[in-house]
């Protein structure tokens, strides 16, 4: 009798102890599994009359969030493609956010030549001359900040950002943007602007803690007083060459 009551107490430890074990657990799966809308609003501030106001347009701001090291890292794109047109001596859209990995084609809808190329961070690359219907690829394949332009009309230019995380967006013209499906955690944001300076975005740059279903970030300001437009120059470092007056290239 006395053996056979002992092993039922060291039963019944070893059973809590489980127990306490899983239900420990349970509470974490609800809060890994949250999915939250992170969304907020740009102010572009642009000089006019001499005073600051804020600008008409606010669009062309792209804002991403770059997991902390207490969250795992998205998983690498898979095949994705992205599209990025010409048509009409421009660039549609002008500007594009990829991840990295990200595949884009460069296609050509007008009835002349056009050389896409770019010399800067985020990707170099030069496609070469190629005509109407005809289209190139390129893959995007580490984080930058990509100008694209042609080598025969100096008018079109595009940007493309890459980024190292799936959780993006790109504010409207009233300055709104909104990232879906971000996972609960903490998070690094960045954001981009065509005429803001380096110094001005690293300042917006900030730590967003993401637990609950919506998450404001309220009002962020850009300044673009100090912008000034340059033209740029062709694929070879050289001023472009305006007296070509072929068909093929115009």
């Amino acid at each position: 009798m006395k053996k056979g009551t002992a092993s039922v107490p060291l039963f019944a430890i070893w059973t809590s102890i489980v127990l306490v074990m899983a239900l420990g657990a349970v509470p974490l799966l609800p809060q890994s599994s949250l999915h939250c809308v992170v969304r907020g609003r740009i102010e572009v501030l642009a000089p006019k009359s001499g005073m600051h106001d804020v600008g008409t347009d606010s669009s062309g701001v792209a804002v991403w969030l770059i997991p902390t090291k207490e969250i795992a890292k998205p998983e690498p794109v898979q095949a994705q493609r992205r599209t990025l047109e010409q048509r009409d001596k421009r660039f549609i859209p002008h500007l594009m956010v990829v991840q990295v990995g990200t595949e884009v084609e460069f296609p050509n809808h007008d009835p002349f030549f056009h050389n896409v190329f770019s010399v800067y961070d985020g990707k170099p690359f030069d496609l070469g001359l190629y005509a109407n219907g005809e289209s190139k690829p390129v893959r995007f394949n580490r984080p930058g900040v990509s100008h694209i332009y042609c080598n025969i009309h100096p008018q079109m230019s595009a940007v493309i950002v890459t980024v190292d995380t799936p959780y993006f967006a790109i504010s409207t013209p009233d300055g709104k943007y909104s990232i879906e499906n971000v996972p609960a955690g903490t998070y690094q944001m960045h954001i981009w602007h065509e005429r803001s300076d380096d110094q001005q975005l690293a300042d917006q740059s900030r730590i967003v803690s993401v637990a609950a279903p919506v998450v404001e970030l309220g009002v962020t300001r850009l300044d673009e007083t100090g912008y000034i437009p340059g033209m740029h120059k062709d694929k070879n470092g050289q001023d472009y060459d305006t007296d070509r007056h072929l068909p093929a290239y115009r």
